[in-house]
């Protein structure tokens, strides 16, 4: 035998003798295994200003860092439905129908469409993805408009452009008609263009890539397509990964917790794997649920109802409609047969011959499920197993629940799970997958966190920190408004925050403020009966999925100050002492109160009730009044007891206010700026700026003081506007001047050395075309003479190019001239026949 590796492009594979095997005609059996690669193996993708609009191959060279998607959940996204059903034209292409024969390659698309379909119907997925064929097309001849080269970019988009002017236009929008639309044209939500066409993504050259689609693309008239290259049987995992792609899904890799995993958003197709052995990962159903949430993937919840007359998909196993001669055809071409003396192994490799060849080859995969392997045998999942019959139409149903998970935190409010599988029994072909959810959540409730004790979030925070073997931690929690369950960190005093990872642990809130929790990476409404999805509300009187009518409502405004200030009769106060307090909760007149200010709105609330009087406070500045609206609730028999009437006429009040701030000291490097101190007259609710000496019965305070424009002085490039282009028509140059320019602490610039700047030196120098090309016209060829005998006219067309229309019309060809044609003064006369 022979022991060794066989190198093929970035790819090795192991070759060595099986120990017990005997010599056939074609040789010592040998093992052949493929090493994994040490380079990554897919195609780059491009990197645009929008990530939906992203070609995404199957392979990829090298993994670029990916921004975050458009469809990212949002608060106000569209919910899910148990259902979608993606609408697809399949078009195969001139060159495959020739291959394999017209009514060999329906059969065999057909063939393949039922393993895509099977493939998004795998509990994994966990929503209902029905794929359904509305429309085959069997192209015997290329169109003109349709161009299809190894440049794969190209020709997907030169798909897409035919495929939306082919048909592009629906009768119907869902159950409603289109006005003005064709009745001839099938419901497309998704388009496939199958080829034997070797392409590559962004190369014009044959390359590895098999498929490549529009990321997020379904539903959009120019961007709903998969280009797929006829690679024998694994085109059903071609075709199914790129659908993924076209629905919003991101290669595994992309995702740390399921990157190096075998699924069937894997970067790299896994040889040896049957498709129907594969599964979505956990990975793929988050990015599928996102974008189903999002409003680009609309037309999944719209179903033509000309779809129900749809092409109808085979229902059996794949390897029942294709023998194992058959598919080393489809491999190897149609010279091929199996490879009898490897029937042992077929399950594991398909190995087949080809005619005139002395020796049996294999592409490492696995045959179709269903393919005979003996008797009574079958091959099922890459293993070759007793023949039992298939029930059709079998239904899933869900085994019994789990017992319920630990909660996830130890104190306070935090989240609990169980699970459930859909295997009792499982879905047949055919059958309907279980409904419902696998994993179901609820809240628990521990004893409260203890004082002092960082929030849950800071704790996620402090567990990535780097610095952990300091006392105090340097990172503390940043919540982002969009974003809720995802973990921003923020080292203290910076403001830019880090995403440290996607998902919270579940029991996080979703705000500071708000009794929402995150639960697997999602924010979940809480009701306020404590369950998860609940919509039990508190009425405005505190009582759960209450009336209201058990109190009554007191509210108002008052426009005359700026920050606020709440005291209670204890004398604990939030903001008082002219003290400016962080956000936070804070404990006053026997409840919690919560302070939030968000630049210059604040917001001071209580859920109640209070136990002693709150006063509230106003702290007086002389900017903006942006006002305060107030409201509370009392019961609905509620009496005040010794409440004063407001005194008509008050005194005047004179009392010192910081009525604004004055500039920044430096404009960089770190400087000051203090409050501007005013003596101000309060009488009837009226605020007025008065002399200073009328309050000199009143102590003025300190100015309070705050560091400003603390980032140091920097340099940068300053560039220069670009000069006109030397050339007035064709190629020329441009120029600019470009300068590294200190910027000192009373904000002037000066000009410094080049090495002080970061970065490269921007461009100088660059291309230009010049658009002034005059007197550039095109005439046709002459027309035929007017006259057929004597004098008469030709004419032609005389069309000015210049790209601005603009041409010298002194230069400009003649369009008529005179002509001379005498082929019609002439004929044959014939006289009588001799004798």
């Amino acid at each position: 035998g022979q022991v060794g590796y066989i190198q093929l492009g970035s790819e090795q594979l192991l070759i060595q003798p099986v120990n017990a095997s005997e010599t056939s005609f074609s040789g010592k059996e040998h093992f052949i295994r493929r090493r994994r690669s040490t380079k990554p193996g897919h195609p780059s993708r491009p990197q645009g200003p929008e990530e939906h609009c992203k070609v995404v191959a199957e392979k990829k060279r090298q993994k670029k860092v990916k921004s975050t998607s458009d469809w990212r959940e949002r608060r106000n996204a569209i919910r899910l439905t148990s259902e979608y059903t993606v609408e697809t034209l399949v078009v195969a292409d001139a060159d495959m129908v020739q291959y394999h024969g017209a009514e060999a390659a329906q059969r065999f698309i057909l063939t393949v469409m039922n393993m895509v379909y099977n493939m998004f119907q795998h509990q994994s997925l966990g929503i209902k993805v029905n794929i359904r064929v509305t429309k085959l097309v069997l192209l015997h001849s290329r169109p003109a408009k349709l161009s299809i080269g190894h440049h794969g970019e190209r020709s997907l988009e030169s798909f897409c452009q035919w495929q939306n002017e082919e048909y592009g236009g629906a009768k119907y929008l869902g159950n409603n008609q289109v006005p003005g639309a064709r009745d001839d044209t099938p419901p497309v939500d998704a388009a496939v263009f199958v080829t034997r066409t070797d392409f590559c993504v962004h190369k014009d050259e044959p390359c590895d890539t098999v498929g490549i689609a529009y990321l997020g693309g379904v539903c959009s008239a120019k961007r709903k397509c998969v280009l797929a290259e006829d690679n024998g049987l694994n085109l059903a995992f071609t075709i199914a990964h790129e659908l993924g792609h076209n629905m919003g899904m991101s290669h595994d890799d992309d995702h740390q917790p399921c990157a190096g995993r075998s699924h069937i958003m894997s970067g790299e197709w896994v040889k040896g794997r049957n498709p129907s052995d594969l599964s979505w990962s956990s990975c793929s159903r988050d990015d599928l649920e996102n974008f189903l949430k999002s409003k680009v993937s609309t037309c999944l919840l719209l179903t033509d109802p000309r779809s129900q007359y749809s092409v109808r998909l085979p229902h059996k196993l794949p390897g029942m409609h294709y023998s194992a001669d058959e598919q080393c055809q489809i491999l190897f071409g149609t010279n091929a047969t199996f490879c009898k003396n490897m029937e042992h192994l077929m399950c594991a490799g398909l190995w087949c011959l080809v005619e005139g060849d002395t020796s049996c080859k294999t592409k490492l995969d696995p045959p179709l499920d269903g393919t005979e392997c003996g008797a009574d045998k079958w091959c099922r999942a890459g293993e070759c197993v007793s023949k039992t019959p298939i029930p059709e139409h079998v239904d899933g149903d869900w085994s019994v629940w789990s017992q319920w998970s630990m909660c996830s935190r130890t104190c306070g409010t935090g989240v609990r799970f169980r699970q459930r599988k859909c295997d009792n029994p499982p879905p047949g072909p055919g059958g309907k997958n279980c409904r419902g959810a696998s994993v179901e959540h609820t809240v628990c409730e521990n004893l409260p966190c203890p004082k002092g004790v960082p929030s849950f979030r800071d704790q996620q925070c402090q567990a990535h920190d780097r610095y952990t073997n300091k006392k105090k931690s340097l990172l503390t929690a940043v919540i982002v408004d969009d974003k809720p369950c995802e973990l921003f960190c923020s080292p203290l005093g910076k403001d830019s925050p880090v995403l440290v990872t996607d998902r919270v642990l579940d029991g996080t809130p979703c705000g500071p403020y708000e009794t929402d929790l995150c639960v697997h990476g999602k924010c979940q409404k809480i009701g306020c009966d404590g369950i998860i999805g609940s919509a039990a509300k508190e009425d405005r009187c505190g009582i759960c999925s209450g009336d209201g009518k058990t109190c009554k409502v007191v509210k108002g405004d008052f426009n005359h100050t700026k920050g606020m200030a709440l005291k209670d009769s204890s004398k604990r106060s939030i903001n008082s002492d002219w003290k400016i307090e962080l956000p936070g909760e804070f404990q006053i007149a026997g409840t919690t109160v919560r302070y939030v200010r968000r630049g210059l709105w604040e917001k001071i609330s209580a859920k109640g009730p209070t136990k002693i009087p709150l006063h509230l406070m106003v702290l007086l500045f002389h900017d903006q009044n942006y006002g305060i609206h107030y409201e509370y609730t009392i019961p609905v028999n509620y009496t005040a007891e010794n409440r004063s009437e407001p005194e008509k006429q008050q005194d005047s009040l004179y009392i010192w206010t910081h009525s604004g701030w004055e500039g920044c000291s430096v404009q960089c490097g770190g400087g000051e700026r203090k409050t501007i101190v005013s003596c101000t007259r309060l009488i009837n609710k009226t605020m007025t700026l008065v002399n200073d000496s009328d309050c000199q019965r009143v102590t003025r305070p300190e100015p309070q003081v705050r560091k400003c424009n603390t980032h140091p002085c920097q340099s940068r490039w300053v560039t220069g506007h670009w000069s006109p282009c030397s050339a007035t028509c064709e190629k020329g140059v441009q120029h600019r001047e470009v300068t590294c320019v200190y910027q000192l602490q009373n904000g002037t610039y000066v000009n410094t050395r080049d090495l002080y700047c970061l970065g490269s030196k921007p461009a100088t120098v660059q291309s230009c075309e010049g658009r002034d090309c005059l007197s550039i016209w095109e005439a046709s060829e002459w027309s035929k003479c007017s006259a057929d005998c004597g004098r008469g006219i030709q004419k032609r067309t005389v069309t000015c190019t210049n790209s601005q229309g603009k041409c010298d019309a002194a230069t400009r060809p003649r369009d008529e001239e005179e002509c001379e044609d005498h082929t019609g003064c002439y004929e044959w006369k014939t006289g009588d026949w001799s004798k």
